[in-house]
């Protein structure tokens, strides 16, 4: 046991409270995972709590619910008091919380047996709800009745979804029973709580399952009902043996786990269904489904209130990820580098060979792989990593005649096209010929 931890229990335990480690720290330790979080349940009041660690730097930002964090260093441990949760009167939240001095009834309001679990300073574990034995048996299973568990607060299912794709669990059959009967009341559930838990349920090994999960359960009609259209969906096309809602969760599982990757592989064919055709050959086609998939997406994530950075990613990936089709000259790299990002050229590149790896085409991965290694290559001659690469700025340009406004942003900007299609022409001489041959100068 850390030092610093066993100090903490130990100062409780000698001052005559009980102290245990709880929750997932629990969980992760006897599954052979390094705790991220440390978290304490004692029958200390947060006053007593504050007054025995005067020593320490304190936060009480969560006081009124029993806890207090401990500063130690970069790391902070919650010391937070026995309690037991009030009525959940708008399926969120719990009215307030009643302090006790029963561990018992501190882990009874814990969602899944295996966070229901706690441990003391010798390492003995106190596990009530038989959380080791579920883990043992693989099974995920909630503490109490499901269904009360879930109209408490519905967000537990996509926990527990998170949770069964994390740790590679199957479900309890009561908590499925119930998912699907209390599922509406993810329209209660903020957009705040569902982003956090659905976003972590993606950076899983196999976020495959997790969907899976949704879909079986109706979740997700309700939370992404655009995806739904993907679900049984035929490509009758040569290359697509797989439904379309399958080839997504496949792309989604090659790719590697970053959130904007992770995303894009999850939406990047998500308008086919909306433009799909018959061709001339019998087999359905899909022209722009890149350029809609991509506003689809954004959309979908504006409404989760994901962060503008992560949207504009992710509508670059998607918006890119068909120039897999294309022959791709360094000039078209160039411009393709520019036009995705350096922070995301790498990236599409991961979603391409994903979405290749799940195709039944012909030819093998290596020229794919050889494209993004030459992409890197390129982003190692440093051409694009400026803005000020380029051989002439603004007051070149305004020394030869050009007025300060936006003409000589334009300029600048299609200076810098050429550039990164010829390096060769970065030369003050080139671009000053380029210039006064495309821009008049105004009067």
């Amino acid at each position: 046991m850390d030092r610093d931890l066993d100090k903490i229990l130990k100062r409780l335990e000698e001052a005559g409270f009980e102290a245990y480690i709880v929750g997932g720290s629990v969980r992760d330790d006897y599954l052979g995972i390094p705790p991220k979080d440390i978290d304490i349940a004692s029958s200390a009041r947060p006053e007593e709590v504050e007054a025995l660690f005067r020593d320490y730097k304190t936060l009480d930002i969560g006081k009124k619910y029993g806890t207090i964090s401990l500063v130690l260093g970069q790391e902070k441990i919650e010391i937070t008091t026995f309690r037991h949760d009030l009525a959940y009167k708008d399926h969120r939240h719990p009215e307030g919380v009643r302090f006790t001095d029963s561990l018992l009834e501190d882990l009874k309001r814990r969602d899944f047996t295996m966070n229901a679990m706690a441990k003391n300073r010798q390492g003995e574990i106190f596990d009530p709800f038989h959380g080791r034995e579920d883990l043992d048996r693989g099974i995920l299973k909630m503490v109490g009745n499901p269904m009360e568990r879930l109209e408490e607060d519905a967000l537990r299912i996509l926990r527990g979804f998170r949770f069964a794709s994390r740790f590679k669990l199957n479900l309890d059959p009561d908590f499925l029973d119930a998912a699907s009967l209390c599922k509406e009341g993810l329209a209660r559930v903020s957009r705040d709580r569902i982003r956090q838990e659905f976003f972590g349920l993606l950076l899983t090994d196999q976020p495959s399952y997790g969907l899976l999960l949704m879909e079986e359960t109706g979740v997700l009609k309700i939370l992404f009902p655009d995806l739904m259209a993907t679900v049984g969906f035929d490509q009758k096309n040569p290359y697509h043996s797989q439904t379309l809602f399958d080839h997504l969760l496949c792309v989604l599982d090659h790719t590697p786990a970053k959130l904007s990757t992770r995303l894009a592989a999850l939406f990047h064919d998500i308008a086919k269904p909306q433009k799909a055709f018959y061709g001339k050959d019998g087999h359905l086609h899909f022209y722009d489904h890149d350029k809609e998939g991509a506003l689809k997406a954004d959309q979908i994530l504006k409404d989760l209130g994901a962060e503008k950075k992560l949207r504009a990613s992710v509508r670059a990936l998607i918006q890119d990820h068909m120039t897999v089709q294309r022959v791709m000259t360094d000039k078209a790299l160039r411009r393709q580098i520019k036009r995705v990002g350096r922070e995301n050229v790498l990236d599409l590149y991961d979603l391409i060979l994903a979405d290749a790896a799940c195709t039944a085409g012909p030819g093998s991965l290596a020229p794919l792989r050889a494209r993004k290694a030459r992409v890197l290559d390129l982003l190692d001659e440093d051409l694009t990593k400026k803005e000020n690469f380029l051989a002439m700025n603004g007051h070149d340009l305004m020394d030869l005649g050009y007025k300060k406004g936006p003409l000589l942003g334009a300029i600048l900007r299609a200076c810098q096209d050429l550039v990164l299609e010829d390096p060769g022409k970065n030369t003050p001489e080139d671009l000053k010929k380029f210039v006064e041959e495309r821009f008049k100068k105004q009067s």
